[in-house]
């Protein structure tokens, strides 16, 4: 089998000419005089060094540290109290080259468009429906979980993927491929294509009723290259074929190692969309190109055939082809996929099933903390299959449970659906189903227990991770990272043995002032919600949670904070989830150019009651969904279609 021929992997690095009105020079002097002190070169606080920063185009590329910088400039939070406050000229000057270079797109416009190789979860996906085989369980059919199932040969042999700046793993910039990949993917291949003749229905999907190697591999080659494939395109292919009927193999045989070559080729493990040199301004992606991204986006996985019929009719430049897809896309069982991808990476639920954690558990354990876990993706599921308002992210009448999880839950009159038990499944939890909670302290993602185990150390709960958890993952709104050495919090009275709570602990800790600053933000959160225990449980201790947030609403109960998240924050949530999930189809970190497209998503949210489906078209038929630019710059225009 020869190696994989090219491999176009390359990034696109959209940047913005300098702009006359900002005069960097100007804010390289102020930058010079009151903040290298602490963000240099020999003490760079919050990972921040602005001697970096020589010129301008330098300067673009590290957005997020300019949008940080103007939110703690107008906030008054920096320079810190002890040190020398900028004066008016200073401030002004920073804060008006900030305006004036990062809020000039005005107009929605295509980002980078980076080729993507497919993520471990896609390529394993991919296979799966490509070739009708199953690599991997993770909810058995009947609802019954006994263990996380073992790994597939794809996770065997390929590594995971680590989290880009978009904070998700199919992130363009964190997609590499080295020549060891190669062999390991043409052995998973080989794997995968000798299934076929093991699972119903396979081998009728691949071969059809063909008894020649041509219209077979032409029919597959179109679904696994995800465009219609040119006699050119295909004749490596047919190549090797021959030369196996040649050398007296059967059709079966030829056409497998063929098909394996395709699952192989660059064209296969990366999207590749083809490039215009000749043009200026923007273009609309293909229908095909645009297939994929769609597919990828909802399915973590390649186009269906009707899919791809669209593309071939030129349907999907159509916005009314567009939503009929979207919508049946999302009734679809592979929709999953955007929950376990999307919102597992966002939440951070997926956490709650690490292999070094549910490892060393013993079969209780492992049995609770995977119905955590199927809770949290089947609620995400339900969220967006049914049409569901964004801020039921955080406050919900119902959820997945069961026998299990309505005992920690406390939810009286629970019935499983489960009638008899098989034979050897008598200790099988029951399956999760659509319950209601009837309770103000539960519902949402705010007090499920896979959220509080992952917020949780171990065998207690951490006020500060939940906090810290909270403003990130549902306000948006993350905290600096903390200094190298953090003190640790004292737990008895200072000069007695007297032991402190947690919050008087944490009112020790922050009356320092290096550590008030954020902990203001994060401790009346993470407090808010100590009620509940590091695996769920509502506690029967009872618990002072009453707080103040630093915009100044105050709260007794746990179901207080949480309404005046769902109501006194609905802005910050619906900015937040909008942003994650317009970076997850991008595929890519939200940039400061993206700040039109966001603010169309967020007036259709407004306008359409804050659904999924609302958001989902919305980015689907946004710009930069559907546009891209020459490689030579990302930042411009696009053409009328």
């Amino acid at each position: 089998m020869k190696a994989l021929a090219h491999i176009l992997f390359g990034l696109v690095i959209g940047l913005l000419m300098p702009l006359e009105a900002a005069d960097f020079m100007s804010v390289r002097v102020v930058l010079q005089a009151h903040c290298v002190k602490c963000h240099g070169p020999e003490k760079s606080k919050g990972q921040i060094d602005f001697t970096q920063f020589k010129d301008q185009p330098a300067a673009l590329i590290a957005d997020e540290v300019w949008e940080r910088m103007s939110e703690v400039l107008a906030a008054g939070e920096m320079p810190p109290k002890e040190e020398a406050p900028l004066d008016a000229h200073a401030k002004e000057t920073l804060l008006e080259w900030y305006r004036a270079t990062f809020k000039a797109v005005t107009e929605p416009v295509p980002g980078p468009a980076s080729v993507r190789r497919l993520t471990r979860r896609e390529y394993q996906n991919s296979l799966e429906d490509l070739l009708g085989i199953r690599l991997h369980q993770q909810l058995a059919k009947d609802g019954f979980r006994y263990m996380k199932p073992p790994p597939t040969i794809v996770e065997k042999l390929l590594p995971a993927d680590p989290p880009g700046a978009s904070g998700f793993n199919n992130d363009a910039s964190v997609l590499s491929f080295d020549a060891a990949a190669v062999v390991k993917h043409l052995s998973i291949a080989q794997y995968a294509v000798g299934q076929l003749d093991s699972v119903k229905g396979a081998r009728e999907l691949v071969f059809g009723s063909d008894t020649k190697a041509a219209p077979i591999l032409k029919r597959f080659a179109r679904r696994a290259f995800r465009r219609q494939v040119t006699d050119s395109g295909l004749a490596a292919y047919l190549r090797i074929s021959e030369e196996r009927l040649e050398a007296g193999e059967s059709l079966d045989r030829a056409v497998k190692d063929a098909v394996a070559a395709m699952l192989t080729s660059s064209k296969f493990l990366f999207r590749v969309e083809q490039n215009r040199p000749e043009a200026k301004a923007t273009w609309r992606v293909d229908d095909f190109e645009l297939a994929t991204r769609l597919s990828y986006f909802l399915w973590s996985s390649t186009p269906d055939e009707e899919l791809l019929q669209a593309a071939e009719q030129g349907k999907l430049q159509q916005d009314a082809e567009l939503r009929r897809q979207v919508a049946r896309m999302l009734r679809s069982p592979k929709v999953r996929e955007l929950s376990r991808n999307f919102a597992g990476q966002w939440l951070g639920f997926e956490e709650v099933i690490d292999p070094h954690i549910i490892g060393v558990g013993g079969n209780r354990a492992v049995r609770a903390r995977l119905a955590m876990y199927d809770e949290a993706l089947l609620f995400f599921e339900y969220l967006v299959r049914e049409n569901r308002p964004l801020l039921e992210v955080v406050n919900a009448e119902k959820s997945f449970i069961n026998k299990q999880l309505a005992g920690v839950y406390g939810v009286k009159g629970f019935r499983s659906p489960v009638q008899k038990r098989f034979r050897g499944r008598e200790d099988a939890p029951d399956p999760l189903i659509l319950w209601p909670l009837n309770d103000p302290r539960r519902g949402g993602y705010l007090t499920m227990a896979a959220t509080a185990a992952i917020t949780s150390a171990p065998q207690r709960t951490s006020p500060i991770r939940r906090g810290v958890w909270v403003l990130d993952k549902i306000l948006g709104t993350p905290v600096s990272e903390p200094p190298p050495v953090v003190p640790a919090l004292v737990n008895t009275a200072p000069g007695t043995r007297q032991p402190l709570s947690v919050r008087e602990q944490l009112e020790l800790h922050t009356a320092k002032a290096e550590c008030r600053t954020c902990h203001q933000h994060i401790d009346p959160l993470g407090l808010g919600l100590e009620t509940i225990g590091p695996m769920g449980r509502y506690r029967t201790v009872k618990y002072d949670v009453a707080g103040t947030l630093p915009s100044g609403q105050s709260f007794k109960t746990l179901p207080e904070l949480k309404q005046i998240l769902a109501t006194e924050f609905r802005a910050e949530i619906r900015r937040n989830i909008a942003s994650r999930m317009l970076a997850y189809a991008l595929g890519r970190r939200v940039r400061y150019f993206d700040e039109p497209v966001l603010r169309q998503l967020i007036t259709q949210l407004e306008e359409g009651g804050d659904s999924f489906h609302v958001l989902i078209n919305g980015i689907v038929l946004s710009v930069p969904f559907r546009y891209r630019a020459p490689s030579t710059t990302s930042v411009v225009r696009p053409q009328k279609p």
